[in-house]
């Protein structure tokens, strides 16, 4: 992984571009619910926020044709300008509480529909910049300041709760919209590579045609079975993270809270630094099962150790991330490495698109359940399983079990 970071110049330019974004999207993701729910007390609005922050996601599938045919660090320049823009708007506005709910739920919409053009440029980027053996290092690099990142944010969020009644919300987005103004700047810096190539610029540009190609790679490629199974598993995370909240604070306080979400950002840096260094060492179908048994049965065990001994539970946690978000970092990998260079962003649209549509059906679930379910320690025994059986179908699967090494799989001709 150094000498990735030491011998592409373009590559650190990228990863200057995500840890500012990510920090400046962090701070707006969490912040923003939660000026919300103590601006105005009301928990139909504080519902009505979360749902606008994730319902432009569903329709991520119809960016991806753009982000394929276009540049894409303009796109990303535009982007983060829009969220600068709309956050210093917010930032700067006198009387936060005074400006109405719906002046507070325009600036969520705009800035959600923007991120959905950002994040898929933001990842066809990277195989255009690095060599394609070289995917699973580079991810796993980003991942690393994406955690340290949400360290950050966490650490300012547990500063910020300490006085809850009198947070000062203009300094906080103020901070966010700093941090995407200097992500502005690194993407002034970022080339994109394909825009040079003679053969991508004289294909001819039929939207529709081109989402058809994306969809059609995907149905006839094992990318499908790996798009299945991130979808299935984005639905057990989410029926698990909607009563989270309510599991980890009976059970550890509302610091503690807090301490079991830093312990899960430490063990996503424990994951990411362990994939970049061994990842391709292994072969891919095997890894993903190896991790997602392991994620399983530790998030059983979890469940069993929090309510008896906090500080064994930290070490668990920490556990728990690790495998869960190596096995992320792979499927993550999977999709940017097996597409040719030019269908990333439709695959990777498509399946933000899936999840998303996921998520939502996840969050309802989730609600139901945690009224039903006498205890709500079970939903997350019933996530750890689903998480095992997923991992043991994807091995019974014989394109996923035959899968190389990530540096071995060949690229499609485009």
């Amino acid at each position: 992984m150094i000498e990735l970071f030491k011998e592409n110049k373009m590559f650190r330019v990228l990863l200057g571009y995500r840890i500012f974004s990510g920090l400046g999207g962090g701070v707006f993701s969490l912040f923003m619910l939660l000026s919300v729910h103590l601006i105005y007390q009301n928990p139909v609005y504080t519902g009505i926020a979360g749902f606008l922050i994730a319902a432009p996601f569903i329709f991520s599938f119809a960016v991806g044709p753009i982000v394929d045919k276009r540049n894409k660090p303009a796109i990303m320049r535009l982007t983060t300008f829009i969220e600068f823009a709309v956050l210093a708007l917010l930032a700067f506005t006198p009387l936060l509480e005074q400006i109405g709910v719906l002046f507070m739920f325009a600036v969520i919409l705009a800035f959600s529909v923007v991120a959905v053009f950002e994040s898929p440029a933001d990842t066809a980027l990277l195989p255009q910049i690095v060599k394609s053996e070289k995917i699973l290092q580079a991810n796993s690099l980003i991942q690393i300041t994406t955690f340290v990142g949400g360290l950050a944010v966490a650490a300012l969020l547990f500063v910020a709760l300490r006085d809850a009644k009198n947070i000062n919300f203009t300094i906080i987005f103020g901070l966010s919209a700093g941090f995407l103004a200097l992500a502005f700047v690194y993407a002034l810096f970022l080339k994109d590579p394909s825009q040079n190539d003679e053969k991508a610029k004289s294909l001819p540009q039929n939207y529709l045609q081109d989402l058809k190609e994306g969809a059609k790679f995907i149905r006839h490629n094992v990318l499908l079975y790996i798009i299945i199974a991130t979808v299935s598993l984005a639905l057990f995370a989410e029926i698990a993270a909607v009563n989270r909240p309510m599991f980890f604070e009976y059970y550890a306080g509302a610091q503690g809270y807090i301490v079991l979400a830093i312990m899960g950002l430490l063990g996503g840096i424990v994951a990411s630094i362990f994939i970049g260094v061994f990842g391709n060492k292994f072969k891919v179908g095997q890894l993903a099962f190896i991790l997602l048994l392991i994620a399983g049965a530790v998030r059983i065990v979890f469940v069993q150790v929090l309510p008896l001994h906090f500080a064994s539970a930290l070490i668990v946690m920490i556990l728990y991330s690790t495998f869960s978000t190596a096995a992320g970092i792979v499927f993550s990998s999977l999709k940017q490495r097996i597409p040719p260079k030019d269908m990333v962003g439709r695959v990777d649209t498509i399946s933000t698109t899936l999840e998303a549509v996921s998520v939502a059906i996840g969050a309802v679930a989730g609600g139901f359940l945690g009224s039903i379910v006498p205890i709500v320690n079970h939903i997350f025994v019933y996530q750890g399983i689903s998480y095992a059986v997923i991992g043991v179908l994807l091995l019974f699967i014989p394109s996923i079990r035959k899968l190389p090494k990530t540096a071995e799989i060949d690229k499609p001709e485009v």
